[in-house]
């Protein structure tokens, strides 16, 4: 059984993506898992094919769940790439939704990590993860209408629901987790030149930025939640 951490927002484009490949690219056995209904990203990023994919393992007939045959490489993670197209991406949840989530949670992954972009009444895998990240800026928007969003992302799923702030603001971490009643397990900077190089824009100066080492912090905490024993001592896989 693998534990499934699903990271989502729900307001703007605060990193989730980002987030995502972060964690799961510092935790050993992990697997990336583009379950946007708005449709993948990773494809193009990182010069990707559409096939193997996600859509290849919803079809695969075999029990086996050999969800290796299916994952490409982003930059040194595994990823299922999810469709680019919002209709197919809606139309793949929506018909094989519950078999992936099944095939997902009993792989032999140690992780698995769900980009569901930004998050609505219908997010695939909400009520199936065991851990929920909201990504978020620490800004006035994005926490009003996180404080709206708790009570049903409570009371929709068994999951634990925790925080990453993303980016600078005028709410320090102790302000959010006091207001919202719920845990922020990380914060992630604004590394503009970081973020390029985990994009596959440029290949140097990642591993010594303060994205980069704000990350490690972040997937060891995740990996304590989901109760992942084995991490990597630097994020290097993640760049391309």
């Amino acid at each position: 059984m693998s534990a499934l951490v699903a990271l989502g927002s729900v307001r703007g484009a605060p990193g989730v993506t980002t987030a995502s490949l972060l964690i799961a690219g510092a935790i050993e056995r992990s697997l990336l898992v583009e379950a946007d209904v708005s449709g993948g990203v990773l494809a193009a990023r990182y010069g990707l094919g559409r096939e193997p994919s996600l859509t290849t393992l919803a079809a695969e007939p075999s029990d086996e769940h050999r969800w290796q045959e299916h994952a490409q490489s982003a930059g040194g993670v595994a990823v299922l790439v999810g469709p680019d197209a919002p209709d197919t991406a809606e139309a793949l949840w929506r018909s094989a939704g519950e078999r992936l989530g099944t095939v997902l949670t009993r792989c032999d992954a140690d992780l698995v990590v769900a980009d569901l972009g930004r998050l609505g009444r219908r997010s695939p895998l909400v009520g199936t993860a065991d851990l929920i990240l909201l990504v978020a800026r620490p800004t006035i928007e994005h926490l009003v209408t996180l404080s709206h969003h708790m009570p049903r992302l409570r009371g929709s799923s068994r999951a634990r629901v925790g925080i990453v702030l993303a980016g600078g603001g005028p709410y320090r971490a102790e302000e959010v987790a006091d207001a919202l009643e719920v845990e922020v397990v990380g914060d992630l900077p604004d590394d503009p030149a970081a973020a390029e190089a985990l994009s596959g824009a440029r290949s140097s100066g990642w591993s010594r930025s303060r994205l980069a080492r704000a990350s490690v912090g972040l997937a060891d905490t995740v990996a304590r939640s989901a109760r992942v024993q084995r991490t990597f001592a630097s994020p290097e896989v993640v760049t391309p």
